[in-house]
């Protein structure tokens, strides 16, 4: 089957038999048609004729009858039918029937020298046939003697008492075959005397029918068989020269651009030569542009190639390049979170700068005011020294006084151990160790009011200094968390710059793989370009090959 799909000449030689055999054997239907109704009208028209010709006949021998025959005109209308005996089925006579034996048998059976036809019968109006046809039919048997009887039957009556022209029909005799009975009516001197009947075989009809048709098949058959023959036989003187033609072409598929083969088929002035002429220079340009294209396939191939490395070597870098990015990324997000800390950092720096600046305000407030207090302090403190030096001198003095009251009164006890008379020097140094006593009272009391003095003047050192203490606390304090508050700074900012700088590294690299990139880019645009020329030049040779074909289109 692929075989034959594949064949030029079976396909031409199929679709031609497919096209004109249908086409014959439908114009040979309609012919066998036309020509089997052209026979059926054709026997009707002779059947019509014969039986006019066939009435006239008759009538003319019946209206003789009356002048030579010796019959009167009531002889030849008699009615008055004589039974025959012994006779089955009944047979009858009649004034005229020995006439019509003597001149109607020779008419009547000469019709039947046709062998469409049964049977040719003068009947008069009641369907009494005086003389019957002396021939015998296929289908009488015993009953082959039908003159002298009454065929009264429908159709029988129908036909004999008709006054047109003449009436057509079929029925099924008593013998039992089906004819078509064709009848045109009798006239003597005149008047209806009865019918002539004409009876055709149709089963003659259809085997003279059925002869015409097997001559038309035979001959359709026969007609066909030639036409096919002929057929192939174009077909094949076809496409043989295509068949050249296809050889050359696949010489030329495999590389052969010599177009060796064509020189028969380019001498034909037809549209094969034609063809074949324009193969052959289509041949001659695909072997200068196969050479061009070669150049150029050439070419475009090692523009590929280095397109390609050069391709692998910018996949690389950008792989890199991404990689490099992708650490960026990670490092940008540390870099983004540690500045949003050292950002909460400096709020809170900024926060506690804050509280710094108004403790310092405050310090120096308190600095400003507590001068005053330092100053009186100062005093204060150099007059306590002052009182501390008299106190010293107080307690020197003192000190001397009780050195001396302590000789005086181990004086005095020695003086008491030796005393011989009462109170002989007792008494007096008994008054000067009185007046001692009280001039170390009076030292004392002395010594106390400064003392006194002194705690007053030191007590209000005491809270000048504490407060002065308390302010320098805060602004201590306030300083010691600047200093904190600073150091989280100072090491977020080292983070961050330690961050920057990694930043810093990978955007170089990311730099230089960029301008890798653009290096690699540059040179695929060189390539591109190279390649796109190339290309172009192929592009070119492929239309010229175009052109080239064109002519070859069909």
């Amino acid at each position: 089957m692929q075989f034959v799909l594949r064949s030029l000449k079976i396909k031409n030689s199929l679709i031609m038999i497919a096209v004109m055999v249908p086409l014959i054997v439908g114009f040979l239907a309609y012919d066998l048609y036309r020509q089997s109704v052209s026979m059926r009208r054709a026997l009707t028209e002779r059947g019509i004729i014969l039986a006019i010709t066939g009435a006239e006949t008759a009538g003319k021998i019946l209206s003789d009858g009356a002048v030579s025959g010796g019959l009167s005109e009531e002889q030849l209308f008699d009615t008055n039918y004589q039974p025959i005996p012994n006779t089955n089925p009944q047979r009858y006579h009649t004034s005229y029937d020995a006439y019509t034996d003597k001149n109607l048998t020779r008419v009547q059976d000469s019709y039947l020298m046709d062998d469409i036809i049964i049977y040719a019968v003068a009947l008069d109006v009641n369907g009494y046939a005086p003389t019957h046809n002396s021939i015998s039919k296929i289908g009488y048997g015993d009953n082959a003697n039908r003159s002298k009887r009454i065929f009264d039957d429908p159709v029988g009556l129908a036909a004999v008492r008709n006054e047109e022209t003449y009436l057509f029909q079929e029925y099924k005799r008593d013998t039992g075959e089906v004819i078509w009975d064709i009848s045109a009516p009798i006239y003597v001197n005149g008047s209806h005397w009865g019918g002539f009947r004409v009876g055709f075989s149709i089963a003659e009809t259809n085997r003279q029918i059925a002869a015409l048709r097997n001559q038309t098949v035979t001959g359709g058959a026969a007609l066909v068989a030639a036409l096919v023959i002929l057929i192939i036989y174009i077909s094949n003187l076809i496409t043989s020269r295509v068949k050249s033609l296809e050889q050359a072409a696949d010489q030329i598929a495999g590389g052969d651009l010599t177009g060796s083969g064509l020189e028969d088929l380019e001498k034909s002035q037809d549209e094969v030569g034609r063809l074949t002429r324009s193969l052959r220079n289509m041949a001659d340009r695909l072997r200068q542009l196969v050479d061009k294209t070669s150049r150029s396939t050439g070419q475009v191939k090692n523009y590929t190639d280095r397109l390609k490395d050069s391709m692998q070597q910018a996949t690389y870098t950008s792989s890199s390049a991404a990689a490099k990015m992708s650490e960026l990324s990670e490092t940008m997000k540390k870099m983004e979170s540690g500045a949003g800390e050292v950002v909460k950092a400096s709020e809170r720096t900024m926060q506690s700068l804050a509280r710094a600046e108004e403790t310092s305000s405050m310090f120096l407030n308190q600095m400003k005011s507590g001068s005053l207090i330092m100053t009186r302090a100062g005093e204060s403190l150099k007059e306590l020294e002052s009182h501390i030096e008299k106190v010293g001198e107080i307690l020197l003095y003192i000190s001397q006084i009780s050195e001396q009251a302590s000789l005086l009164a181990g004086k005095t006890v020695t003086e008491a151990a030796g005393i011989s008379c009462a109170g002989c020097n007792f008494l007096t140094l008994a008054s000067e160790i009185d007046r001692r006593a009280k001039d170390a009272a009076g030292a004392t009391k002395g010594l106390a009011s400064l003392f006194d003095n002194a705690r007053k003047r030191a007590a209000q050192a005491a809270i000048a200094l504490e407060k002065d203490r308390q302010v320098v606390s805060e602004g201590y304090s306030a300083a010691n968390e600047v200093s904190e508050s600073l150091k989280v700074i100072i090491v977020d900012i080292e983070n961050l710059v330690k961050m920057a700088g990694e930043v810093g590294v990978y955007t170089r690299h990311i730099s230089e793989g960029i301008a890798g990139l653009d290096v690699s880019a540059w040179e695929q645009a060189n390539l591109v370009q190279g390649f796109t020329d190339a290309v172009k030049q192929l592009e070119d040779g492929i239309d010229e090959m175009q052109k080239t074909l064109a002519p070859l289109k069909l």
